[in-house]
């Protein structure tokens, strides 16, 4: 069974590396990786990516809380934010067309990259 899905193994093990380290960021490999390697519809694999990233962050998060680094008022802000905008989010992706989502989502990475850097 390994050797039938390598492939999504790899990339679940570099997107799960990047979501450790960082804290997020592995959206921005997985969903081109799955894409690219997996041959999937770009809006699946960005549906696909949010459960993905989601059971990650549950794990990255329990070695967080458990070392200290939480902030329980903030976390309370951002996730009711993130939840609004979730469900927002997630209307949209059947209406815009792939090649804007496309667009959309490389702007967002490169504006993130940008914003790290400097």
């Amino acid at each position: 069974m390994l050797k039938k899905h390598w492939k999504e193994i790899v990339i679940g093990l570099v997107t799960g590396v990047l979501n450790g380290l960082f804290g997020a960021g592995g959206g921005s490999v997985v969903v081109p990786a799955m894409e690219k390697f997996l041959g999937i519809d770009e809006k699946q694999s960005h549906a696909t990516a949010i459960l993905v990233i989601f059971m990650m962050s549950i794990v990255s998060a329990v070695v967080y809380v458990r070392k200290g680094f939480f902030d329980l008022r903030l976390w309370a802000w951002v996730t009711a934010g993130g939840v609004v905008g979730g469900l927002v989010g997630a209307k949209l992706l059947k209406k815009i067309p792939k090649k804007w989502l496309k667009i959309g989502f490389g702007g967002v990475i490169i504006v993130t990259a940008v914003k790290m850097i400097f």
